[in-house]
């Protein structure tokens, strides 16, 4: 794909980027996908999710050899007062959910379009495609879709920096409520602290054994304070601190046993505690066909391999994990930025990205999976 290839890309992640889509909110950017997709002349339907919304499905089969899922929806444009704003920078294009995941949905679009110029044959494609809603709230978009489709295989698109990952961690969010007693803030002596407490708490959690563990595909084991609010403006030495913390869960780690470590913690430190969110980790097979199909397709378009990974946050992938349907995580973009104010993306690599899926597809095309080739391998 020549330059003006990556101008056609950066036009067409610009025109999702224009849409705004926050989660809640994704009615125009899936009009927009509606009507965009149709030269593909392939049946498209509105997927039902309760209570509000829908999804997005393109060439919906009951059982399809291939089901890539791409969420519509994105977080807040502005977070902590801070707003990001769409721009370009060269090759850079930055505005909320060009990494995660607008960039992968037009490296997407365009994989289809240049399927559709090489005249290939759509009819027996065994590839359905589902745009989902409500991702970066409660997952229902994919958990219903989970319950509709029986696919041999998943891949959720997500920022992975072309990283393929049939490893995700796991999480508990949890709200900790720490009290202290208040005093004059001039007599802090005579106090006892609650936000002083809660940053000797925090240290305290680094101890456990829990977080010693580390992961070949995902690092160490470790936590973040996601908020913490406390005090006053007035002179008094604050009585209570409230936290809320993101534990990541590793894949050999029992999620169970992690809630009877902090159980025990928790009570030895006499605070208040109590989990607002639990997400279990997953690994599957690193010998899927989809993982083999993948790494074929980009020795393709890149002449060489693709690395094997860890994604460290929830995806969709988690609820077709759930359902018995294994899945990977895998797409363009750069985790790390996804949320913040310089949320971006680099064009080339969604050019990338581009030409490994329309190799991809093609695979799908001229290589079907023979039935039951692929083992629902997950743990």
């Amino acid at each position: 794909m020549n330059n003006w290839g990556l101008e056609k890309l950066r036009e067409e992640l610009l025109r999702l980027l224009e849409i705004p889509s926050e989660s809640g909110s994704e009615e125009a950017v899936l009009h927009y996908l509606e009507k965009r997709l149709q030269f593909l002349e392939l049946p498209m339907f509105r997927q039902e999710v309760a209570p509000t919304g829908s999804n997005l499905v393109l060439n919906p089969l009951p059982e399809p050899q291939l089901l890539l899922d791409a969420h519509v929806d994105t977080v807040p444009s502005c977070i902590e007062g801070k707003k990001c704003k769409l721009r370009t920078e060269g090759k850079l294009v930055f505005g909320r959910g060009a990494a995660d995941v607008k960039g992968g949905i037009a490296a997407l679009v365009i994989a289809l379009e240049k399927l559709k110029r090489a005249k290939k044959d759509l009819s027996k494609w065994p590839v359905t495609v589902v745009f989902t809603i409500d991702e970066e709230q409660e997952g229902t978009g994919s958990a219903t879709a989970a319950a509709h489709f029986r696919p041999t295989e998943v891949i959720a698109l997500e920022p992975t920096n072309l990283t393929i990952c049939p490893v995700e961690a796991g999480s508990l969010t949890v709200k900790i409520l720490v009290t202290g007693t208040p005093a004059h803030g001039s007599e802090m002596e005579a106090g006892d602290n609650a936000i002083t407490k809660a940053f000797v708490i925090l240290e305290k959690l680094k101890e456990l054994p829990i977080f010693y563990q580390k992961h070949p595909l995902l690092g160490k084991n470790s936590f973040n304070v996601q908020k913490i609010s406390g005090g006053s403006t007035e002179l008094v030495v604050p009585q209570k601190c409230e936290l809320i913390v993101d534990f990541r869960v590793l894949p050999e780690q029992d999620i169970e046993e992690v809630k009877k470590t902090l159980h025990t913690f928790f009570d030895k430190e006499e605070v208040k505690w109590e989990i607002l969110d639990t997400s279990p980790p997953f690994a599957v097979s690193h010998d899927l066909q989809v993982i083999k199909k993948l790494q074929k397709g980009a020795k393709a378009a890149l002449g060489r391999s693709l690395e094997l990974g860890g994604f460290k946050s929830w995806s969709d992938a988690e609820n077709f994990v759930a359902a018995g349907f294994p899945a990977i995580v895998f797409g363009p973009g750069k985790l790390a930025v996804a949320h913040t104010p310089f949320e971006h993306i680099d064009l080339e690599e969604v050019k990338q990205a581009t030409n490994i899926l329309y190799h991809l597809f093609c695979d799908y095309l001229e290589s079907p999976l023979k039935k039951n080739s692929s083992d629902k391998n997950t743990c």
